[in-house]
């Protein structure tokens, strides 16, 4: 079989840029390829991507081919992302087409199959910015429709889709995803991240993307009010992620605890590569994640795979993903949230029950068996 995968949202390496869903399907394309040796491939990227990335991803498999889409002389999305984009595909003549993030191309009607992360803008659209009702309103539920076979990364996005658009079970399938991390690091370069951010062991860490949905000011609130309660901890709280949409009101009430506080004990490093994100996890005290909703949630099962205790939201797709291995909290209960990061930081013998409870955990999550299960879709 001549197999296309769409990559124009994958993580670039060079510009460490891209999040969960792009960090999958760099991942999951990387090891597709290790994996399936007898079909030929054909990935097409965004003319952006830089060469290294590309390298990575490619090196050793020689049945690949690189496909580039340049769409910078295309003023109109649709002919770019969509009429232009389908044409690249045809000329391809494939006999399957993968599409990692959600949606394909509004003129390709061949054999696909869609991998779908996350629902949550059709579930609260004040989360997300405006002006996406295309996507949402036609390219979404029609490529859900066109597709020959989806895959869902969690029963609970699953069970969206089916009650968003009526999509028969039969046509979903759920794989969970793998997921990397990286323990051993030298000592030079813990120093170096450590230096860099000023931050050494005594910190609890959030990792995501500054936005409502994520449900940061209520974790700012539930921390500080944990110091105020505990005025001699010197625990700092480390924000970690891009920042995405309505981030403003989060970084005044960050501002304003501070100010409040004896030190500046909430601090915010924006955007972290692959290897600070292992070592950043690896070394804190625990890992806070009390999001209001998530299609999958990768740095709860990171943060679990390097040994650290898990708090997170008990909504969506984390329930089943912690699968009891975290503590679990009511989000919208700022004063839930705060007892359970006294509870986390302070409890040595649920400490160490999260932290073995997460590392069985975790290890369910594993590409290689995702990649096999999912190449019997093929």
């Amino acid at each position: 079989m001549k197999i296309g995968i769409d990559c124009r949202k994958i993580y670039d390496m060079q510009q460490n840029k891209g999040a969960g869903v792009e960090r999958y399907t760099y991942h999951f394309v990387r090891k597709l390829l290790e994996k399936d040796q007898h079909n030929d491939y054909v990935l097409f990227f965004n003319s952006s991507i830089g060469p290294e990335t590309v390298h990575k991803i490619k090196s050793n498999y020689p049945r690949v081919k690189i496909r580039k889409f340049v769409k910078d002389n295309i003023k109109i999305p649709i002919l770019g992302s969509h009429w232009q984009f389908s044409r690249l595909l045809k000329q391809e003549k494939l006999d399957l087409t993968i599409f990692p993030v959600g949606s394909m191309p509004l003129f390709y009607k061949k054999k696909s199959i869609v991998i779908v992360h996350d629902l949550a803008i059709y579930l609260h659209p004040e989360w997300f910015p405006d002006k996406q009702w295309f996507s949402t309103k036609v390219i979404v539920p029609l490529s859900l429709k066109k597709a020959n076979k989806i895959i869902a990364v969690s029963n609970n996005t699953k069970q969206d889709i089916i009650k968003l658009f009526k999509i028969p079970e039969s046509k979903i399938k759920v794989i969970y995803p793998g997921i990397v991390v990286k323990e051993n690091y030298l000592d030079e370069e813990i120093n170096k991240i450590e230096q860099k951010y000023d931050i050494f062991s005594n910190y609890a860490l959030y990792i995501g993307t500054i936005e409502p949905r994520k449900n940061i000011v209520k974790l700012i609130k539930a921390f500080s009010n944990y110091l105020f309660e505990n005025e001699e901890s010197n625990i700092t709280l480390v924000l970690a992620g891009a920042k995405g949409w309505k981030y403003k009101t989060i970084f005044q009430e960050l501002e304003g605890v501070n100010k409040r506080l004896k030190h500046s004990q909430i601090k915010y490093i924006g955007k972290v590569s692959n290897r600070e994100r292992n070592i950043l996890i690896k070394h804190a005290q625990a890992f806070v994640f009390p999001s209001k909703y998530e299609g999958f949630g990768f740095p709860v099962i990171e943060a679990m795979a390097l040994g650290i205790p898990v708090l997170c939201g008990n909504n969506s797709s984390l329930t089943e993903i912690a699968d009891q291995a975290a503590l679990l909290v009511d989000v919208n209960n700022v004063n839930e949230i705060r007892k359970a990061i006294k509870q986390i930081l302070q409890d040595k013998y649920l400490r160490a029950k999260l932290i073995q409870a997460g590392k069985t955990r975790s290890r369910e999550f594993n590409w290689d068996l995702a990649v096999e299960r999912f190449i019997e879709e093929f």
